[in-house]
């Protein structure tokens, strides 16, 4: 649903997900990638809003997901979790309920969210963020206004009242979308959410740093993902990650349970089922192709491959194919 004012443009979108590249492609001015970290079917909800220059949405998910992408330029993001099971990973650093995660427009940014994530972000203009801040020098500036993806926490109770004012946004039975035709409406609440935003900001501080043994871990993670994902056409096998890596089979696993939870086996051939199902969404051609698509892969062993494929998305390779939803 998308509406318009004559004197004040708005827009006002709502859509419900069943797959994480859906849900990807449904925020305007993001380019994204999800990746279904948690098996079963995928759930998941945006609300996006546009207005004076500003982009505010709210997105839950069912599933972790691996995210990775960026937004417009010009764009300063703060992320406010509503509610999450259990932690999530930004930027190397933990994400919490009390913490926020932010970063500028320009710049990539990567997050590994929880089961059951809920989460309001607020997009806005840098220049306007830096005037309702009022830094008076560069160091200051650089405290308020992080330049490169980052956790922030600041002190109990700051982020109530930011979190209970953008949530009011969301909620029908206190606010009603077509009032943002009202320029005096989208003033106001610009005003109120940046005000708002630059009070949180200023008295924020950087999340504590992981332990040393953590973001090392964390870096052997990263490097391991980057280098399977790039040689799609050779699948890498843990012993070719290791050689690689020039680390043990023990210390690698020990790696991706610290920071994922799982071994480096399952969690790579998640993201390579992820890879067939973007696939698989994209293509138009006959069943057949689910054999060549899943080869490409590296999947050999076709039922096998169709049964972990299943208990992943819930859905078997040929409903994919067919765009069918269970």
């Amino acid at each position: 649903m998308e509406q318009q004012h004559a004197s004040s443009p708005y827009s006002f979108q709502r859509h419900k997900t069943s797959d994480s590249d859906e849900h990807a492609e449904s925020l305007g001015r993001w380019d994204q990638i999800y990746d279904q970290l948690t098996p079963g079917p995928f759930s998941g909800e945006v609300t996006d809003i546009w207005f004076e220059g500003m982009q505010i949405f709210r997105e839950t998910t069912n599933r972790s997901v691996s995210q990775k992408g960026t937004t417009w330029k010009g764009s300063f993001v703060v992320g406010i979790p509503v509610g999450l099971d259990g932690p999530g990973l930004f930027a190397k650093q933990v994400l919490a309920r009390d913490s926020v995660l932010a970063f500028r427009g320009n710049s990539d940014f990567t997050l590994t969210t929880p089961d059951n994530f809920d989460v309001v972000v607020v997009a806005v203009p840098e220049e306007a963020l830096i005037n309702a801040l009022q830094p008076h020098t560069n160091e200051e500036l650089s405290k308020l206004f992080p330049s490169s993806p980052s956790v922030l926490v600041m002190p109990p109770g700051k982020l109530d009242e930011l979190r209970n004012c953008l949530l009011s946004i969301f909620e029908p039975g206190s606010f009603e979308p077509g009032l943002l035709a009202y320029p005096q409406v989208q003033k106001a609440m610009r005003s109120a959410i940046i005000g708002h935003l630059a009070e949180v900001l200023g008295t924020a501080s950087l999340a504590p740093p992981p332990s040393r043994s953590f973001k090392g871990r964390l870096q052997v993670v990263r490097e391991a993902t980057d280098y399977a994902l790039s040689h799609t056409t050779e699948p890498i096998t843990v012993g070719d990650l290791c050689e690689k890596l020039n680390i043990s089979r023990r210390m690698l696993n020990y790696c991706f349970l610290d920071v994922f939870g799982t071994n480096p086996v399952q969690y790579l051939r998640t993201l390579r089922l992820n890879g067939v199902r973007r696939e698989l969404r994209e293509t138009s051609a006959a069943s057949t192709a689910i054999r060549d698509i899943a080869s490409k892969w590296g999947f050999w062993h076709l039922s096998r491959f169709a049964a972990e494929y299943r208990g992943l998305f819930g859905e078997l390779p040929s409903d994919t194919l067919r765009g069918l939803r269970i």
